[in-house]
């Protein structure tokens, strides 16, 4: 190899090095590798956090977000603490479609001077949850008394329907049927956490009220632990 040739190949080699290097530091900028993992309340009380990357996940508190709004403006609190202090998350990507008050949210990005959060990336954590549905109402026996239970707390089971699952903050977070693909539907509304593993055609414990028009909104909705 003459020497032209080999200088040619060390500045491509060098290039090659420079973008690789490149993309890893932009996939550790997205996914929080290499932030600093800190608590709600560590965020509130260092003020040297300021500018700084960080990591930080607790529950999203109940009421700090409107449904559909852009950017997505949210707060969470440190799971283990009763202390009160909250941490104000922006996020303008997509939400995850188990987002809702109660989610763990794992969150990474940037502090801005107020302290609040600005969000490069959003990861949410359900926790897992079952109920018997001995008792409940099928759809089809909701829908046949809607007269008689319209507004009244019942308990409801059935199954997701495949691809009703939405985004928190959805009209209808997700619809259920009396059987997988087939059966009478009702539309669902829920603000709250749905449960780890819910999917297309998950038999689901439902509680909640119909609502005159026709959706049934939900305060709590498990996983049938006899279908696990």
């Amino acid at each position: 190899m003459n020497k032209r040739a080999k200088q040619r190949l060390i500045g491509v080699t060098a290039l090659i090095i420079i973008a690789i290097a490149g993309l890893i530091f932009y996939t550790s900028q997205g996914s929080g590798a290499g932030a600093y993992k800190k608590t709600v309340a560590e965020v509130a009380a260092d003020e040297t956090l300021i500018g700084q990357q960080v990591q930080v996940s607790g529950p999203v508190v109940a009421g700090s977000w409107t449904p559909g709004a852009k950017p997505l403006i949210f707060e969470i609190k440190d799971q283990d603490s009763a202390d009160g202090t909250t941490l104000r998350v922006i996020w303008d990507g997509p939400v995850p479609s188990a987002f809702g008050d109660g989610t763990v949210a794992i969150v990474s990005g940037i502090i801005e001077d107020d302290q609040s959060l600005n969000a490069k990336s959003l990861i949410t954590q359900c926790p897992s949850k079952y109920a018997s549905a001995t008792g409940a109402l099928s759809v089809s026996e909701l829908t046949g008394k809607s007269a008689e239970v319209t507004d009244k707390f019942v308990k409801l089971t059935g199954y997701v329907v495949s691809g009703s699952i939405g985004g928190a903050g959805s009209a209808e977070r997700f619809s259920i049927s009396n059987d997988i693909g087939s059966g009478d539907v009702v539309g669902v509304s829920f603000s709250g956490a749905l449960p780890s593993g819910m999917d297309d055609g998950s038999k689901v414990v439902i509680g909640g009220k119909l609502g005159a028009n026709g959706v049934f909104v939900a305060d709590d909705v498990s996983l049938d632990e006899a279908a696990q």
